[in-house]
């Protein structure tokens, strides 16, 4: 979804800047957009001592890390010989922008913040605020800086700081950005692109689309515009300046056009570039993933009337916590077919859990109670390989979480009001619970596991690729275990300690195949989101306070 606020809130803005045009505030230098800047200025400032540590931030909306790697960009590229930084770092979903932003310079996910879109409803930045804010309230000396292109950034993130100008074209910020740091002394400085993501809504979030990489060459040439004029500083040589470069989020191409907003990993796969003159190269990636090679004789699920199902009121989880985790292995489907699932799949409000297959050959999940609904869509799965699909529902910290092939994938909040999960229906694996939903998945389904608890990511990850015996930390929660290569027969065997059996109602077609189940990748080994306002506080020698609740971690090398 393409940002909805950008024209009103400038209108707005020229509109409030014609009525205070007449004040003495003082203003950053003008460019040819200054009727449509916001400035909010203090006066007195005493510059502070040269070789005080300084700080950089360079948003780039939308932009893709593999395309800005695989465009013609120097500028970022001579970057890298100095600097810690990531391809595989990763956003929270939902992936909007304003969720984005939020995140990046609030350190904290919108469970705390507030925002999960770019509507602004309901933030809580006065319990979470942006970095800068806390910079400020840390030392008032320091002078701090946000200029932006999109509007929402300074209307509602950043607050409570020295100057905040926005503008209308990103070739604006550009000009405003290095006047800034050839006429004033900024000690934290961010700022915001937004062309990238507008040409990646138009035409395609890919490196492929001309228009896209285009964008991303423009905007690298603006950098280097701003990297002269940094170094350029009369004082630089005792300066010590952290430079970050990152996005928002990710994109996909859809059609002829492209988007973002849900929870896909190209979606979440973002870039972060911590860049300082006495850095070593240091790139973070996420481990190889290696894969374990899947034999056996399973089931086929390639009709509606196949499907095992049973009405044990074990897996009628009400308002309780429970995990739900399956493998799948198909090359075809259509529509959203349910893999695992106790409820009428027919609408998402309808009280139960689905994990399905879903359109565009990836697979999600929803919860519903009648009158609320969760949904977190996953990766890719139809490619004839094993894959591990997991649900949490956390019904004690309000959480749904998704993990595929040993890798966490989202999560999204359970309002409080959320009622009982119990449906009454079946509990079907290959169907969903009225067992009479018209899609169905072309493949295998194997290792059903059903928990009576939230299970902890170590428990799920640990497990991705390994069978669940009595010495698994949590077995005493297993109330359902149903490995799906007996090989033959009518039925699936449970091997939990409650032996309830799956029954087929018309007998599957059983196949020996062999195929690769990827598993996974360590949580954790490579930067978040998050972790942008946590090192930006450590830069600048902030105590990080227990209280913030902040949730990211320094990448900074020891020592910074």
């Amino acid at each position: 979804m393409k940002k909805i606020f950008r024209l009103s809130y400038v209108t707005i803005l020229a509109s409030v800047l014609l009525i205070t045009s007449c004040t003495n505030e003082p203003t950053l230098a003008s460019d040819e957009n200054s009727a449509n800047a916001k400035t909010i200025s203090k006066t007195g400032k005493s510059v502070l001592s040269s070789g005080t540590k300084k700080l950089l931030i360079i948003g780039i909306d939308g932009c893709r890390g593999d395309a800005l790697m695989g465009a013609n960009t120097p500028n970022v590229h001579g970057l890298l010989p100095n600097s810690v930084y990531s391809f595989d770092a990763l956003t929270e979903a939902p992936t909007w922008s304003g969720n984005g932003w939020s995140t990046m310079l609030s350190g904290v996910t919108h469970l705390k913040h507030g925002v999960t879109d770019n509507s602004f409803s309901s933030p809580n930045f006065g319990t979470y605020p942006s970095f800068l804010k806390r910079l400020e309230s840390y030392n008032a000396a320091l002078t701090t800086m946000a200029i932006v292109h999109w509007a929402p950034i300074n209307t509602y993130i950043v607050d409570g700081i020295d100057v905040e100008k926005t503008l209308t074209t990103d070739l604006a910020v550009k000009n405003e950005v290095v006047a800034a740091l050839t006429n004033d002394n900024p000690d934290a400085l961010f700022l915001h692109f937004d062309d990238v993501d507008h040409a990646g809504h138009s035409y395609g979030f890919s490196l492929n689309v001309p228009q896209y990489k285009s964008s991303i060459e423009t905007t690298d040439g603006y950098i280097g515009e701003i990297l002269t004029a940094l170094k350029s500083r009369p004082n630089y040589v005792n300066e010590d300046w952290l430079v970050i470069v990152a996005p928002d989020h990710g994109g996909i191409v859809t059609g002829s056009t492209g988007s973002h907003g849900g929870s896909s990993y190209d979606e979440r796969n973002i870039f972060t570039i911590f860049n300082n003159k006495n850095f070593t190269a240091t790139k973070i990636e996420k481990p190889v993933d290696p894969t374990t090679s899947i034999t056996g004789k399973f089931a086929n699920f390639n009709s509606n009337s196949i499907y095992a199902s049973t009405t044990n009121a074990l897996y009628n989880f009400g308002s309780s916590s429970f995990t739900v985790e399956c493998r799948v292995k198909t090359s075809g489907y259509s529509s959203d077919p349910s893999l695992v699932s106790n409820k009428n799949w027919a609408s998402g409000k309808n009280r139960g859990f689905v994990i399905c297959a879903n359109t565009g050959g990836t697979w999600k999940v929803n919860i519903g109670d009648t009158q609320n609904r969760v949904d977190i869509s996953g990766g890719a799965i139809n490619d004839g390989k094993w894959h591990h699909l997991a649900l949490v529902v956390d019904r004690t910290a309000k959480l749904v979480k998704t993990y595929q092939d040993g890798a966490f994938v989202g999560q999204a909040a359970i309002v409080s009001t959320f009622g009982s999960l119990t449906s009454g229906l079946p509990f079907a694996v290959g169907q969903d619970g009225t067992l009479t939903y018209g899609a169905n998945v072309n493949g295998n389904i194997a290792e059903v596991r059903v928990w009576n608890k939230a299970l902890s990511e170590a428990s799920i990850l640990n497990y991705t690729c390994s069978s669940v015996t009595a010495s698994h930390p949590d077995y005493a929660n297993l109330i359902g275990y149903w490995k799906g290569d007996n090989g033959s027969g009518n039925s699936f065997t449970d091997s939990s300690t409650k032996q309830v059996a799956l029954t087929f109602t018309n007998t599957p077609a059983w196949t020996t195949s062999t195929a690769t189940l990827k598993c996974g990748t360590a949580s954790g080994v490579v930067p978040k989101m998050v972790d942008i306002a946590y090192s930006s506080l450590q830069w600048f020698g902030v105590p990080i306070n227990s209280g913030w609740l902040l949730d990211g971690r320094s990448w900074l090398p020891a020592g910074n």
